[in-house]
């Protein structure tokens, strides 16, 4: 190398001196550049105004070579010389290292050719000189071949015109040529026109192309090995991009200029790229032909294909041409088995390349394009052979293009079949992304099966789906496709393979309420009890809960399963019975549900006693709900008028009309909830009376039927509970009562006045019951207004066999048989019964009050014998008897004055006995024979 330092430029007067300070400028601004490229090129600063500073020095040297063929002083300059020579070959070297790197490329293109330039003006040519010429136009022909490749014209036309004049130098020069330079001669002269047939192509100066290429084809006899590769690498560029251009028939002219320039030399003298050369062009050349569309043109090209085979073998080369002639081929006579047995002898010699793999999947989508079955079929081949790669992009890619394949193909259990047989014979599963691009591909085909009704293809594209392979996909998805599945299974009514489908599912599909509606549907076809409550509370543990219980409702309505109906019912129940704001409308869910139950009640099936607990259960949430309406008072109002009477009219009717086949307790929860509901209809309302009238015979059966509960109970506790119910009912009766009777008509009156008189009775009894004595007289005075001896009676009666003190027994009872005495329906026999109970009744107790008895006796018999009525015989014999025994105790006892007052209150009641004054004779005998005197003394 000659060291960097000043050029030396000679200083004498020479002619030109501004075309000197030019050759100066373009020599230091070389040494420059040279010294930046020397470096780190990479660093350059601004390349684009390195290249347009490059660019002036060259159109410099270029004017100064036109004007002066010799420059003193320049011309042979050693060291300028071996300046551009350095540059040269800088620039060289590091535009093939920079070949990834645009930018660099050109500007390493542009030093070349302002190094060339520099040459062509220190090496001006020279008498005798054929060698030095020879290189020059060597140089000048590459710079403008690579000017021409950078699509840089306008740099390749001044470097031509040298050529040019090289060129001509050595034509001059001929005669004095040895026989090699001659021929080296001829053989530049032919690459000059190629070069200029490139450059007129460029230029799109088509006609001065073939006019150039017409000037070397007369000297192609001349070319050596070497220079015939370059011309049909010309040629062959040429060509090519004519194809790119769609211009096949042009194309394909200089595609066989370039096949025959490189055919004139033999094999062996062809370098190896010359060989490469050769094959690609062949295969350009089979490419243009078929594209053509003539069916001579593809004769030609099996032609050549065959030709090509025969001379390298089954290459790749060949395969690729083999499916490039069958894809031109007519579709009706496409061959598409020949064309997956060249696929498979590729799979065969797969290289395990990318791009060989893009390769084979980019032909095997066009056979499918043809041949969907021969394309699938040859793909599940290449998925086999990749299974030993070991690269699991390649695997994916393959299955997402096998899965599109099967995705856009007429469908059938066979081909679904395949598909999954291939997918067994993978190593692991594939990634989460390519197995959800696979699985949205099933998806579709799936949908459509679906939708047409096509279940059996749907089912196995959801098995197709689950495939372990896509297991990557999620439980989401899993969730999905085994609904899917479960419902294809369902219309298909294939109920055992939907139970077997359920019991496989993930915990995570069972968390979707979807899931679980479909297992509820499942449920009640095959009347699985438990599923469909384990159903249904997944379902109501769902957000959005009230639209998969409402169709669980009207699943189990359809399916004339009640029992599931009234669960989903009381699902919701559960969720918004008492909350506000509601998104669902209280009252319809309640009467839905008591429908239900009422349906319920009659069927043979049903466990009777619990569905008409739960009848009355909800009855009792309805009055529940109202409540707390109440205490809310902000709130809205979920009860309206109709609503109200619709609940309280089926409480009662049904209550009514099963009083006599339902359990007691029953029929009393049953009214209790009516007239509750009642209570909170308005009075402002019509049809009072038949309100007033429901409620007050609601509380007249409940007491009824809680005074016969009571009665029988054992156990104490409850017994005080159903008398104080009772109480409470009768109370509630009594104060409704008096509103209402004045617009009750006479019989309606008069029954309600009875049926006031009946629990009057009751609550007597209760209130002897529960020990709650002081409450006996007001009873009885309450029922006065009925005028009802038999509610005197039970009263009566209650009260004898009741354990209650003396006096009290004594003070009630009077007020009964006052009562009773003062009714116009007085009867003296129950009148005289009842004295006579009380005087049994109290003498052991209180014999104080036995003596008032006995003067009411004598009195009430006085009066009735003044009526010419009569106290009846028994009685009054047995009052006086009884009397009489108890004055003997009396005396036996040493109680004489008492004894004494006993029996002439005996012997006073005896009077009236009708007789004939036997038993007052008898009882005064008696008394005679007492020695009262001797005891007093």
């Amino acid at each position: 190398m000659i060291p960097d330092r000043a050029f030396r430029i000679p200083q004498q007067p020479q002619p030109g001196g501004k075309t000197e300070r030019r050759i100066e400028a373009a020599i230091e601004f070389s040494q420059s550049l040279y010294r930046i490229l020397s470096s780190d090129p990479k660093d350059a600063p601004a390349t684009d105004a390195l290249v347009d500073d490059i660019k002036k020095h060259v159109n410099k040297l270029h004017e100064c070579e036109q004007k002066h063929k010799y420059l003193p002083g320049v011309a042979g300059d050693p060291e300028i010389d071996a300046q551009a020579v350095r540059l040269w070959n800088l620039c060289t070297r590091l535009r093939r290292e920079a070949s990834e790197v645009e930018r660099l490329r050109r500007l390493f293109l542009y030093g070349r050719v302002l190094a060339f330039h520099l040459l062509a003006v220190v090496r001006p040519p020279k008498k005798g000189a054929s060698g030095e010429v020879v290189y020059l136009l060597r140089l000048a022909l590459k710079a403008a071949r690579d000017c021409i490749d950078g699509s840089e014209s306008e740099l390749a036309t001044p470097i031509l015109m040298k050529a040019a004049e090289y060129k001509g130098t050595l034509q001059d020069l001929a005669p004095s040529l040895v026989e090699e330079d001659v021929d080296e001669a001829n053989c530049l002269e032919v690459e000059y026109f190629i070069v200029r047939t490139a450059l007129s192509w460029k230029e799109n100066r088509i006609d001065v192309a073939e006019h150039m290429y017409t000037k070397a084809e007369r000297l192609r006899n001349f070319l050596t090995p070497d220079y015939a590769e370059r011309l049909a690498d010309i040629l062959y560029e040429i060509g090519k991009s004519l194809s790119a251009k769609e211009d096949f028939t042009i194309a394909t002219k200089w595609l066989e200029r370039a096949d025959e320039t490189i055919n004139r030399q033999s094999l062996e003298s062809l370098s190896r790229e010359g060989i490469e050369l050769r094959l690609a062009i062949l295969q350009a050349l089979v490419t243009a032909l078929l594209e053509t569309g003539s069916r001579k043109d593809l004769e030609r090209a099996k032609n050549h294909v065959d030709y090509i085979e025969a001379e390298v073998g089954n290459k790749l080369v060949v395969s690729l041409l083999r499916l490039e002639l069958l894809q031109k081929t007519p579709a009706e006579v496409f061959d598409s088995d020949t064309y997956g047995n060249v696929l498979r002898h590729m799979i065969k010699d797969f290289n395990f390349t990318e791009p060989g793999f893009r390769l084979i999947i980019y032909h095997i989508r066009k056979l499918h394009d043809k041949s969907p079955g021969v394309g699938c079929a040859v793909l599940d081949d290449f998925i086999l052979a990749l299974a030993k790669a070991e690269n699991d992009t390649w695997m994916e890619k393959a299955i997402i293009t096998r899965m599109w394949m099967i995705s856009n193909q007429r469908d059938t259990l066979s081909t679904i079949d395949a598909v999954r047989s291939v997918l067994s014979n993978l190593a692991k599963p594939l990634s989460a992304e390519a197995a959800i691009a696979a699985q949205a591909l099933t998806w579709k085909k799936l949908e459509s099966n679906y939708t047409l009704g096509q279940y059996d293809l749907a089912e196995s594209w959801c098995q197709l789906s689950l495939h372990t392979a896509f297991r990557s996909c999620g439980p989401s998805n899993t969730s999905k496709l085994e609904r899917k599945l479960l419902l294809c299974a369902l219309a298909r009514n294939s109920l055992e393979v939907a139970v077997s489908i359920i019991e496989k599912m993930s915990q995570q599909s069972w968390k979707e309420p979807m899931t679980a509606y479909l297992a509820f549907k499942v449920a009640i076809r095959i009347e699985d009890r438990a599923l469909a409550e384990r159903s249904l509370e997944t379902v109501s543990s769902a957000p959005d809960h009230i639209d998969y219980l409402g169709a669980c409702i009207a699943e189990s309505q359809k399916a004339g399963d009640i029992f599931c109906a009234i669960a989903a019912l009381k699902k919701l129940h559960e969720k918004y019975e008492y909350k506000s704001p509601n998104p669902i409308h209280l009252p319809a869910l309640f009467r839905c549900t008591i429908r239900l139950l009422n349906l319920l009640v009659d069927r043979s099936d049903a466990d009777k006693n619990r569905i008409i607990h739960e009848l009355c259960e909800e009855f009792d949430a309805v009055v529940l709900a109202l409540q707390r309406q109440k205490r809310e008072s902000e709130a809205e109002t979920l009860f309206n008028v109709d609503e109200l009477e619709w609940f309280s009219r089926n409480a009662y009717n049904l209550a009514l009309k099963n009083t006599t086949t339902w359990d007691l307790r029953h029929v009393v929860k049953m009214l209790t909830a009516c007239v509750n509901i009642v209570s909170y209809i308005s009075s402002d309302v019509g049809s009072q009376v038949d309100l007033s009238l429901k409620s007050l015979f609601s509380r007249f059966v409940i007491s009824s039927a809680l005074v016969s509960l009571a009665r029988t109970q054992d156990k104490v506790e409850k017994q005080r509970r159903d008398y104080l119910a009772v109480r409470a009912h009768v109370m509630e009766f009594d104060q409704e009562l008096p509103g209402h009777l004045p617009n009750f008509e006479k019989v309606l009156k008069n029954d309600m006045l009875r049926k006031h008189a009946a629990l009057l009775a009751f609550d007597f009894e209760a209130a002897v019951s529960l020990g709650q004595l002081e409450d006996l007289g007001s009873i009885v005075q309450r029922a006065a207004l009925c005028r009802n001896v038999t509610a005197y009676q039970a009263m009566a009666d209650c009260l004898l066999r009741g354990r209650v003190p003396g006096q009290v027994l004594y003070s009630t009872m009077r007020k009964i048989i006052n009562e009773i005495w003062n009714l116009e329906s007085f009867d003296a026999v129950k009148l005289a019964k009842y004295t006579r109970c009380l005087f049994q009744a109290t003498l052991p107790l209180d014999d104080g009050l036995g003596i008032k008895l006995l003067d009411e006796a004598c009195s009430k018999a006085r009066e009735l014998r003044e009526s010419e009525g009569h106290w009846p015989e028994e009685e009054l014999q047995w009052m006086a008897a009884t009397a009489f025994n108890h004055a003997i105790d009396c005396y036996s006892s040493h109680e004489t004055e008492r004894a004494k007052e006993w029996a002439t209150k005996a012997i006073n009641l005896s009077h009236y006995c009708d007789d004939e004054g036997g038993l007052e004779r008898i009882l005064q005998d008696k008394y005679l024979q007492l020695r009262f005197d001797v005891d007093a003394r």
